[in-house]
């Protein structure tokens, strides 16, 4: 099973969020961005690892998660 993480972050940011997220391979695939929000998808075992990375990368980019939920097969 996969989550969707919803995040509220600025266009201009998540060229940045992408370039630290890439360094934590296979954790998390960036999906799409679209009305100011960024869909990653995330395996269900590294859910929480994922969350933990994401509120660390507050220090550099800012971001909100705005919603997890199950991915229902959509890419």
């Amino acid at each position: 099973m996969e989550y969707d993480i919803l995040i509220e972050v600025a266009k201009e940011d998540v060229h940045i969020l992408n370039y630290v997220l890439e360094v934590e391979e296979n954790v998390m695939n960036i999906r799409k961005y679209e009305d100011g929000i960024l869909r990653i998808i995330v395996p269900e075992d590294l859910k929480e690892e994922a969350l933990k990375l994401l509120e660390g990368v507050k220090e550099i980019v800012d971001l909100k998660i705005v919603s997890i939920r199950k991915n229902e097969g959509s890419a």
